[in-house]
């Protein structure tokens, strides 16, 4: 097995190939290429010039993976083309104390999560990305040297990122642009075509974890339209199984051509793991027989299958979301079958599932949103995660 050295892109810049180390003689790594109709703008982030896979390199037995919507981090620079609402910077409220301290709350729950890798919602650049890095290290957490971004048309500019302790290969944000019937407010028909920003794309990400040339997992980090908000030119849950139909092809043709690759999508879905975006459309379920395209990690935390939001059973320690005073699942972490049964290289851990759900993310019996007036709480989702293992 050949060591991998991790390839140094300085500045934030980004690049459309993985660089190579600067005293090697190799030929550029080749990404993966475009899926046909599945396109996208390909760049490599910034992984900071620690980033070196330490010599030698002994792989991991386990892994941490998490999603977090960590709520409306914006940065400090007015953008003209975005809609940053009460986050537009002005003194006394959003400013750069108010920045700091928002750094300081997301890094406690990082370091608490202690994720390998970890898929974000709701940041507004790379920029404040590197920034929430930098203040985990400040915060005596372990540095992310890796990092996974991709910018979307969303108005309010909030965007999809990824941290991760090991290599990232390749990654490319593909925008939604799967064509999808449905009836405006009027009830005529239209089609959701992608010439408005109606989704945030997806965040294809491929990371190496055992020094070998080739990427071990690759995580599609997602953040599908809410629930009840306004959404042009069809109800919301519309746009959900656009979403749903476009990841199902993205995920049919990774898998086919490269089916020894594990997948993960992550992220905050805006669904209830029984609806029709993930179970119709994307084919997501809490069972492996049949055998799904996807499996919906929520039942290794003891989810069962159902239909409906039954709050009997629905609490902090088995969901990630509090929708209109109900306990709910809209964080999902969905696994190809394969990582689940044991027939590939990893395997999720049993009962390994689940959010943080520590006392301080929690403020009268939902997450502790964050405050803008007084500074205080984290976000308005708790993060979800669970644990992989070696099968060899």
């Amino acid at each position: 097995m050949r060591v991998r050295r991790a390839w140094p892109c300085f500045g934030l810049t980004l690049c459309l190939l993985a660089c190579v180390p600067e005293d090697s003689n190799e030929d550029p790594p080749v990404p993966f290429p475009g899926l046909d109709g599945l396109g996208g703008d390909a760049s490599v982030t910034d992984p900071g010039k620690d980033a070196a896979v330490p010599d030698p390199f002994t792989p991991p037995r386990s892994l941490v993976i998490a999603t977090y919507n960590v709520e409306n981090l914006f940065d400090l620079r007015d953008d003209p083309d975005t809609d940053e609402g009460e986050f537009t910077p002005r003194a006394g409220q959003w400013d750069a104390a108010q920045l700091t301290q928002r750094l300081t709350h997301l890094s406690r729950v990082l370091i608490a999560l202690d994720a390998d890798v970890v898929a974000l919602n709701e940041l507004e650049n790379v920029e404040v990305l590197a920034q929430l890095r930098d203040a985990i290290v400040e915060a005596g957490g372990e540095r992310y040297p890796y990092l996974g971004h991709a910018n979307s048309r969303d108005p309010r500019g909030i965007d999809v990122s990824l941290l991760s302790r090991y290599p990232v290969l390749f990654q490319i944000g593909r925008p939604i642009n799967k064509a999808h019937p449905c009836l405006d407010e009027d009830g005529a028909p239209v089609t959701l075509d992608g010439s408005h920003p109606e989704a945030r794309p997806v965040l294809q990400v491929d990371v190496n974890v055992d020094a070998d040339p080739e990427a071990d997992l690759t995580f599609l980090v997602n953040h599908w339209k809410a629930k009840g908000r306004t959404s042009f030119p069809c109800d919301d849950d519309e746009h959900r199984l656009r979403s749903g139909h476009f990841l199902a092809e993205l995920v049919d043709g990774l898998r086919r051509d490269r089916p020894l690759v594990g997948i993960i999508a992550m992220g905050d879905f805006n669904a209830f793991e029984f609806e029709g975006p993930l179970v119709q459309a994307l084919d997501a379920r809490l069972v492996l027989d049949p055998r799904p395209r996807l499996y919906n990690a929520w039942a290794g935390g003891g989810v069962t299958p159902h239909d409906r939001n039954d709050n009997r059973w629905n609490n902090a320690q088995n969901s990630s979301y509090n929708f209109s005073g109900d306990w709910t699942r809209l964080d999902h972490l969905l696994l190809t079958p394969d990582l689940v049964d044991g027939s590939g290289e990893w395997r999720l851990v049993p009962d390994s599932v689940g959010p943080l759900s520590a006392g301080y993310l929690l403020s009268g019996g939902r997450p502790s949103s964050w405050d803008l007036e007084t500074g205080a709480g984290y976000s308005d989702h708790l993060p979800v995660r669970l644990t992989l293992e070696r099968t060899d």
